[in-house]
């Protein structure tokens, strides 16, 4: 009878299942890594969270999000893709634990012989995935920052304009896009004015092309020698020439013999970049500019020494066409405070301007303030902060950003501009 309840009991455990269920460990500490804080328009990185303790880390799933996504996005896997000069909070979160990183984009130092993108991006290679090349830089303006790119096309057979169309005001040397602007307050200008249409027709919501005015024409034809153009006071030690006529620095060659194809090895390396990138090269005898030389007499520039003549405006024969871009496209003009002192409302801060000087008021206490330029980098600006308020002096000229966090840790912007 013993054996047989020792056997019933047996049985019994052998057929009832057991779930054995292990208590998971609470995370205690997020820590995103690598700490690197700035990133590049079009670059991409891959984040990790850190877990601590690690038997919480086992099976653990991470959520990852972007404060601003036009700025950053990031995927799940934590590698964010740089979309356009700013800054945004990486955010980490998994179960009740998260961390912040403050990631700052901005474009790269642009370099003479990048090549420029139908976004207003550039790399220093031609083919990027997504990507659509349309220009080369040639031109790097004093803030290392902005500059001038030539489209990778060029057009053949186009008038400047016909015989019969209304004179426009386009005389600036240095201005193509003021010219254009000018060509286009003339009725009907895009079937009158065929090279400035041309260039203009390939603008879209990031690049505005025109025709280059005659010494935007002659900055492209000092880059494509391997020299740099300036406005005044150039240094030829240095590879500088600013406005020349006749035989000078651009015309002549290491042997000092004029030619009329000066510095043929740079111009030829210059060629190169552009047909690396299936473009045309520079090396028709003469091209077009926006800068009317009479009423009759356009402008040209010759690319087989660097000399500006006129030719009757509806030649279409002689000339080429070239189109150029600003990048990044620039801002939209600020119009300047009509007094000293401005007040304005700027979302949730109230903003008053003296000079350089900005007082910004917050509905909240404030906790800190960042500034940083339009292109994403941050100034090294102090702020005065007392309670609702702070004060701060902006670089002079300078248009830029205030990021203010107050002290429950929401966030308001406005956009500075110092006389």
């Amino acid at each position: 009878m013993k054996n047989q309840m020792m056997m019933a009991v047996a049985a019994l455990i052998a057929s009832t299942a057991f779930t054995v269920s292990a208590q998971s460990v609470p995370v205690e500490s997020i820590t995103i890594t690598p700490t690197s804080a700035k990133l590049a328009v079009g670059g991409s990185r891959t984040y990790k969270a850190e877990i601590l303790p690690a038997e919480a880390a086992a099976g653990a799933t991470v959520e990852w999000t972007s404060s601003e996504p036009r700025v950053a996005t990031i995927a799940a896997n934590g590698k964010v893709r740089g979309m356009a000069p700013g800054t945004t909070v990486l955010r980490a979160t998994c179960g009740d634990k998260s961390a912040e990183l403050s990631l700052t984009v901005a474009l790269k130092a642009p370099k003479v012989g990048n090549y420029l993108f139908s976004d207003g991006t550039w790399e220093q290679g031609a083919v990027v995935e997504g990507k659509t090349c349309v220009g080369m830089i040639y031109y790097i303006n004093a803030d290392g920052r902005t500059g001038k790119a030539v489209s990778l096309d060029e057009g053949e057979q186009l008038s400047w304009s016909k015989a019969t169309v209304a004179i426009p005001a386009a005389t600036d040397v240095m201005d193509g896009a003021a010219n254009c602007a000018e060509i286009a307050k003339i009725p009907d200008w895009a079937s009158g004015f065929q090279a400035a249409n041309w260039c203009v027709s390939k603008s879209n919501e990031n690049l505005k092309w025109y025709l280059p005015a005659v010494d935007e024409m002659r900055q492209l034809f000092a880059a494509s020698c391997g020299l740099v153009w300036v406005e005044k006071d150039a240094d030829e030690s240095k590879g500088q020439v600013n406005n020349w006529t006749g035989n000078s620095v651009t015309m002549v060659n290491k042997d000092g013999k004029p030619d009329t194809n000066p510095y043929p090895d740079a111009r030829a390396a210059f060629n190169a970049n552009l047909a690396k990138a299936k473009g045309v090269a520079l090396s028709a005898d003469k091209y077009w500019t926006s800068t009317m030389m009479s009423n009759d007499l356009v402008n040209f520039l010759s690319f087989e020494g660097g000399y500006s003549n006129g030719q009757p405006k509806q030649y279409f024969h002689v000339c080429r066409t070239r189109a150029i871009t600003s990048f990044p496209d620039p801002e939209p003009i600020v119009p300047m405070p009509t007094s000293i002192t401005e007040v304005k409302k700027d979302g949730a801060l109230t903003v008053q301007m003296i000079a350089s000087v900005a007082t910004l008021t917050a509905p909240k206490a404030i906790k800190a303030v960042e500034v940083f330029t339009l292109m994403g980098e941050k100034l090294g600006v102090d702020a005065n902060i007392s309670g609702t308020q702070t004060t701060l002096t902006v670089p002079q000229g300078t248009l830029c950003l205030a990021v203010v966090t107050m002290a429950d840790g929401t966030k308001a912007t406005a956009k500075l501009l110092a006389r």
